[in-house]
């Protein structure tokens, strides 16, 4: 089965983000809604592989872009990349990498998923960009493109007090909008 590599956003002290009740916890490897965002992948039909490294800093060379890109370059069956925040951020890095050092294997990427990273626009992240650096006999870059910047108030779910901040809710903003198949959407109990 292809699998989809899940980075996730920054690391944060108690306090600083939501888990998926709305408790503000600490975020040691990372802030995600590990469970949403699996979810998606498994509803995309990938295997989701959440890399337990945080999003900053956020740079080609960064912990989290780095693990990415060597599990993206050894392993094959790595056909999908979903980054959360500053995971979302690390992606353009990526991708900027990808194409400048291993440009014949942008053809295998099938899907980029970024959310909750608004600083950068949905053009730094499609395919368009990246074919028009590729040199005349690369394959072209056809990933599928899923980008979005933080979710609506009324995304939040119905459980989650109204004054959290929807950014951590991304991942369930997205999942809600994706069919189910033979999966349900839960509410998460379970801490990341």
């Amino acid at each position: 089965m292809s699998k989809m590599l899940i980075l996730r956003g920054n690391s944060a002290p108690a306090g600083s983000y939501p888990d998926e009740q709305g408790n503000k916890i600490a975020w040691p490897i990372g802030a995600l809604h590990v469970w949403a965002a699996s979810e998606y992948a498994r509803r995309k039909n990938f295997d989701p592989v959440v890399l337990d490294k945080p999003g900053q800093p956020q740079s080609q060379h960064s912990p989290q872009a780095t693990a990415a890109l060597t599990m993206f370059l050894q392993d094959e069956a790595v056909t999908a990349f979903y980054g959360f925040s500053g995971g979302g951020y690390n992606m353009r890095h990526i991708l900027d990498f990808l194409v400048s050092k291993h440009p014949e294997t942008l053809s295998r990427i099938d899907l980029v998923v970024v959310l909750g990273a608004p600083l950068q626009p949905q053009s730094a992240y499609e395919k368009s960009t990246y074919n028009k650096l590729l040199k005349k006999g690369i394959p072209a870059a056809k990933w599928d493109l899923e980008y979005r910047t933080n979710p609506p108030r009324s995304a939040l779910p119905k459980y989650v007090p109204k004054d959290t901040d929807t950014h951590m809710f991304g991942p369930e903003w997205l999942l809600s909008e994706t069919p189910a198949g033979k999966s349900r959407d839960r509410p998460s109990v379970e801490a990341d």
